[in-house]
């Protein structure tokens, strides 16, 4: 049986949660970092990586609230997918520059709720 791809949908509204709330983040921010080389998250660094994440989980929350709002299309499903595979390079990226184990995990997911949606979206042609 596979994974119905709107329960992403409402994965992504808890973790955009989590990310716009200012003391959340900072503490989801330490967490991910801790398992990687955070000599840079001190000062100002650190402000403005709030600040940034803060605002993008601000966003990120919008746009999932909105998604589970909006009927399916597989224009929906396919932006979907766009934004996970996109997402997860930017994690593997991260990754790879060496910022955190935990961002590996984090693309990982990204790249698996892409082929549950991407089957979605075969499966609605």
């Amino acid at each position: 049986m596979l994974l119905n791809h709107r329960n992403f949908y409402v994965s992504d509204v808890g973790l955009f949660l989590v990310l716009a709330i200012p003391c959340l983040n900072d503490y989801v921010i330490d967490l991910v970092l801790s398992f990687g080389n955070a000599d840079f998250y001190t000062g100002s660094a650190r402000t403005s990586l709030i600040i940034f994440v803060g605002i993008a989980g601000v966003l990120g929350l919008g746009f999932s609230l909105l998604r589970l709002r909006i009927p399916d299309s597989r224009d929906l499903v396919l932006i979907s997918l766009l934004v996970k595979i996109f997402a997860g390079s930017w994690l593997l990226f991260g990754y790879l520059q060496g910022v955190s184990p935990a961002l590996l995990v984090l693309a990982i997911a990204d790249f698996g709720a892409a082929v549950v949606l991407s089957t979605a979206l075969i499966k609605q042609t």
